[in-house]
């Protein structure tokens, strides 16, 4: 995995922001990894095969308790 830093400012920098602040995420880092995974779902950029990988070790963190999930409503 390679690093990266990326500098945010005005609506993007609220937007992760929010992401936080509303408990979607921990980190600025997984909210803009779940940013990338939406834009990907949305237009299928990779493999169904990817996918599927990045879903099972999501699954498999959850039910280890390495990751925790978050029910939310979203507000209209």
């Amino acid at each position: 995995m390679s690093n990266i830093n990326i500098e945010l400012k005005g609506y993007t920098k609220e937007v992760i922001d929010r992401m936080v602040e509303e408990n979607y995420v921990k980190t600025k880092t997984e909210a803009i990894r779940l940013a990338l995974f939406e834009f990907d779902q949305m237009h299928g950029l990779t493999d169904d095969e990817l996918y599927g990988a990045a879903a099972e070790k999501v699954l498999k963190d959850i039910k280890s308790g390495k990751e925790r999930v978050h029910a939310f409503t979203p507000s209209k």
